[in-house]
């Protein structure tokens, strides 16, 4: 999982113009000002990569990059 936490960091940090080392698993999106775009758009790199779909419908309920990166990671477990 720590692989595909780093993929998804480094997304997230080039989408948000910051360095990948400041989004931890604790990070909540409104501490690195990530907004709801951003997060699509890092899941659609995401899902691209991993050719998986994620349900976007729920996408509040994950506070942290930790939370969402375990969800994230669920879904493409299962599918290998």
């Amino acid at each position: 999982m720590e692989e595909f936490f780093d993929q998804a960091r480094r997304i997230m940090a080039e989408q948000l113009g910051i360095e990948p080392e400041t989004i931890t698993l604790d990070s909540t999106f409104e501490e690195i000002d990530a907004d709801s775009i951003d997060i699509v758009e890092m899941l659609m790199a995401i899902e691209d990569l991993y050719d998986v779909e994620f349900p976007e419908e729920n996408l509040e309920d994950y506070k942290t990059m930790g939370a969402l990166i375990k969800a994230l990671y669920q879904v493409i477990s299962a599918k290998q």
